[in-house]
């Protein structure tokens, strides 16, 4: 795209950002794009081994096992998404045809889409011409090519060749990756090019291919922005929108701040408490602009040395951000191949709105109350919406809820308050971030930022309230979920974190400060953990509980047992549990490294016991009146991991989780990936064995509750 400048139509491409490859199962799979101007979109699915036939035999043409069309819908004269559901062949005739059509499983598909121009400015008219597919795009060779080619095969190169995917069946051991926090100008090699090379080097064999990718949080960083990149987001999120947003308190224009003078504003206006926000994001175009820049190379400034108006106190730490953000730039084409070609879950953390976002109930208060604040938290959540919720599952978004955010934002900013207000209380509102992924075993992936329950003003929260639970249940219900299978859970803090280190950041909480140590974790609010695994057991009772998380920028694997002690709770009411960590994507240092994995990890493997076992109350209260044993009990091992002289306990360094659950989870195998400078990737593994998915460890609580309970 280059340096932006008045001549919008020549400046900016048809296709802005994608395809993004979104929920995708039987009965529907999802695309996912962003365009510069309304399109009508058209889609269609193959079979991999019809388009292999295509290519040998040129007068072949595959036929179609699903179709799709969309229009896309618009949120500023040059940013229109769309997002396309493509149903199996055959779906469309009758409601009988409908239920019996499915897109195969195991078995390698493909995709192209067709991006046609609209009529009309408005888009509501029918396709202008003949639109052009992803080959006439340039996404099927070249630099920017989306699209694999096996290694083994002999034709070098991709004519013909079309982005690739797979619907794992209910046998056989299934493969997923994860990942978070990847930020633009963090430091490091960026481990989601990992996926990239783990698919290209054996794109056709399913047994080792991911079905699925896991976003868990923080895919932007709205807070922490590099300064080479601040004044082009301000002016590329202008010029999507078609105007400029004015933020409400601030007596500037967003391209009048210069960059590093935002951390004034969000602390005085927005009332944030983010410490590294010089050039936080504010308006509803910069998180746009910052999307499209995460995901897509070709949106990004020719050059990024020529940000105008560096403070000189920050020239010194912005010429080292050159050298990050170029690395980034470079890697991008990979991770948008990834993205293409892989079935892609998100969920937000803090950083996609703000660093702490809702931490403390002091804290969701006075954002509550600052006009600014409650703003930029709303272009945060609509942006998260456009940009990454509605792929999960479109069916959790209704027409209405998408006509608010379209209405709103096409009224270029000319809103009277008290529509302002109206507007982002429905979005500040809005709990339905909670989703199902179509895996098996089945994923639930929580939304525990907005639903959480404070249980003092400002001690840390039980990270999911009342309602936050509830919607996990009825996303259980709705998916069809039946109590007792296992269960993947999905939720960005790890619920069974690295101890010793989560021990020691809750004692430094006390004295220093909440908000500069982030003590949000599970382990810092005892009775909110608690009552989440006793909801899980009771709820869903599953045969064996998977955490998936990210968040504290190192990787592990713990395996653990948990039952409630409690009235209505027997011998038999333990639920095995493995937690895998995989973060940070992109942004680590030296000092986190050091300290994380060599100081406090090794202190780890020191202490003579491989288990801990813990027992605890919900109040100490009940313990003077005469309750003589705990309310729970809960065994936990971290697992060594393999790829070192010294197997490590904990990875620090950037990193990609590779799951594979065999088949009854008699084996769940992490592996994280790291990416080093030299294009290796280092491996580290650990295993973690059930018996017919149940925890060695339950032995240990079991032994408890007889010792409490049963004697």
């Amino acid at each position: 795209m280059g340096v932006l400048n008045d001549a919008l139509n020549t400046n900016f491409p048809t296709l802005l950002l994608g395809p993004i490859l979104r929920r995708a199962e039987p009965k529907q799979v999802c695309i996912w794009v962003a365009c510069s101007l309304p399109v009508s979109i058209k889609a269609e699915v193959f079979r991999f081994s019809d388009v292999e036939k295509s290519r040998k035999n040129k007068d072949l043409q595959p036929s179609p096992v699903g179709f799709g069309v969309a229009k896309s819908v618009q949120l500023g004269k040059h940013l229109h998404i769309a997002l396309v559901v493509v149903r199996p062949a055959g779906s469309e005739q009758n409601q009988e045809s409908a239920m019996r059509a499915s897109f195969p499983t195991d078995t390698l598909l493909a995709y192209d889409i067709e991006i046609i121009r609209m009529n009309d400015a408005q888009g509501q008219g029918q396709g202008q011409g003949q639109g052009k597919r992803l080959a006439e795009l340039g996404l099927t060779s070249g630099t920017n090519t989306i699209v694999y080619r096996d290694p083994l095969d002999s034709e070098v190169d991709r004519e013909g060749l079309l982005p690739t995917f797979f619907l794992r069946g209910k046998d056989g051991q299934f493969n997923i990756m994860h990942g978070s926090c990847r930020k633009l100008h963090g430091k490091g090699e960026d481990s989601l090019v990992a996926a990239d090379e783990l698919i290209s080097s054996s794109p056709k064999d399913l047994s080792k291919r991911p079905s699925a990718l896991f976003l868990t949080g923080d895919q932007i960083y709205a807070d922490d922005v590099a300064g080479l990149l601040a004044p082009y987001l301000t002016e590329l999120g202008i010029k999507l929108l078609g105007w400029e947003e004015r933020i409400r308190g601030v007596d500037k224009r967003l391209s009048e701040i210069r960059p590093g003078e935002r951390q004034k504003v969000i602390r005085e206006f927005a009332r944030f408490t983010a410490g590294h926000a010089g050039n936080h994001l504010l308006g509803f175009g910069e998180f746009a602009a910052m999307y499209l820049l995460a995901w897509n190379p070709e949106n990004w400034p020719d050059v990024l040395a020529n940000a105008p108006e560096i403070p000189v106190g920050d020239r010194i730490k912005y010429r080292g951000q050159v050298k990050q953000l170029e690395e980034t730039r470079r890697d991008l084409a990979a991770v948008r191949r990834v993205l293409a070609n892989t079935p892609t879950y998100m969920i937000f953390d803090d950083h996609e709105i703000t660093d702490d976002w809702n931490i403390t109930r002091e804290w969701h208060d006075n954002v509550a109350d600052s006009k600014c604040g409650k703003q930029i938290v709303t272009n945060g959540l609509a942006a998260y919406w456009a940009f990454q919720g509605w792929g999960n599952d479109p069916a959790l978004y209704s027409e209405a809820f998408i006509g608010r955010i379209v209405e709103y934002f096409g009224k270029h900013g000319n809103v009277p308050d008290a529509e302002k207000e109206t507007f982002e209380d429905y979005i500040w509102n809005f709990h339905g971030w909670t989703f199902s992924a179509p895996t098996n075993p089945l994923t639930i992936v929580v939304d525990s930022r907005t639903q959480r329950h404070y249980d003092t003003f400002k001690g840390a929260p039980q990270l999911i309230g009342e309602e936050g639970l509830l919607s996990i249940s009825r996303t259980a219900d709705d998916a069809n979920f039946k109590k007792g299978d296992p269960v993947i859970i999905v939720v960005p803090t790890p619920v069974l974190g690295f101890y010793l280190l989560e021990a020691l950041q809750k004692a430094l909480a006390l004295l220093i400060s909440v908000y500069a140590l982030d003590l949000e974790s599970w382990f810092a609010n005892t009775a909110g953990r608690i009552r989440f695994l006793t909801f899980l057991l009771q709820t869903l009772a599953p045969k064996h509980c998977i955490f998936l998380s990210g968040d504290v920028h190192y990787g592990f694997t713990n395996k653990a047992a948990f039952a409630p002690l409690q009235e209505g709770f027997g011998y038999d009411d333990v639920m095995s549990m493995t937690q895998l960590n995989s973060s940070a994507l992109k942004t680590t240092s030296l000092v986190k490294i050091a300290f994380v994995s060599e100081i406090m990890g090794r202190i780890r493997q020191m202490f003579p016991f491989k288990r801990l076992v813990r027992t605890g109350r919900f109040s100490h209260i009940r313990s003077l009146v005469g309750r003589r044993h705990p309310d729970w009990v809960e065994a936990r091992a971290i697992v060594h991991a393999s790829g070192s002289i010294i197997p490590p306990l904990i990875i620090s360094d950037n990193n990609l989780g590779l799951v594979t659950i065999e088949r009854n989870m008699s084996r769940i195998v992490h592996k994280l990936l790291v990416r080093k400078a030299s294009g290796e990737i280092k491996v580290h593994e650990a295993i973690v064995t059930t018996k017919d998915g149940r925890s060695p460890l339950e032995d240990s609580v079991r032994a408890r509750i007889s010792k409490f309970v049963l004697k």
